[in-house]
Order: C-alpha cells, then sequence, then structure tokens
C-alpha cells in the first residue's frame, strides 16, 4: 500500500498530465481557429524584403501571388510601388507558412472628412 507522500506526487502528476493536455489542445484549436480567418489591421509599411515578404509594423508578412494591392490614388500597383514609408490597412490570414496578405491599401494623402 502507498504511503499518503507517495499518493500525493502521484496526483501531482496526473494534474500535470491534465494540465498538459489542455494546453497543448488550446494550442492546437487556436491553430485551426486562425487558419483561413481573414483579419483586417492597419499600420506603417516600412520594408520590402527581396524574397517578397514586407514588414509592417516590425512584423514580417508573406504577400499571396493575387494580393490586391492600391496606392493612395486608389490605383492598382506592384508593391515596389509604394513610397515607404507607408500608412497601409492590409487584410491577412495565418496559413501554415505564415501570415499571408490578401489586401494592400495606402492611406490617401488626406483622409475624407
Amino acid at each position: 500500500m502507498k504511503d499518503r507522500g507517495q499518493r500525493t506526487e502521484d496526483r501531482k502528476q496526473i494534474v500535470g498530465c491534465i494540465i498538459g493536455l489542455m494546453i497543448i489542445l488550446f494550442l492546437i484549436n487556436g491553430e485551426v481557429i486562425a487558419a483561413g480567418k481573414t483579419i483586417k489591421d492597419k499600420g506603417t509599411l516600412t520594408s520590402v524584403e527581396s524574397d517578397g515578404t514586407v514588414i509592417i509594423d516590425e512584423k514580417g508578412y508573406k504577400i499571396d501571388s493575387s494580393a490586391k494591392i492600391t496606392d493612395k490614388k486608389g490605383k492598382r500597383v506592384a508593391i515596389h510601388n509604394l513610397s515607404l514609408p507607408a500608412k497601409v490597412f492590409f487584410e491577412y490570414e495565418y496559413r501554415k507558412n505564415g501570415f499571408v496578405i490578401k489586401v494592400i491599401e495606402e492611406f490617401p494623402e488626406k483622409l475624407p472628412k
């Protein structure tokens, strides 16, 4: 028969395993929920990297090959044609390979009132 100290230790291990399992399930669920969900945000585009990624507010994003990119005049342009730094509105989603931008719109020089 186990003594009282051993039973307490066994309970701690069981509770630790349950908590660990709950954390793993929460993380997996978070990945599934985030995948494919479009997120809208705004920030400052500061860099376009040679590999095609962009830096917005110090965070890296990949750009979808079919992404809609518009300048401050509302014209569709290539990402390299935006004047940096640029205040932008963007839409992105999480995919297996990271955050991927689907839309980037440069804010107009004068915002409508």
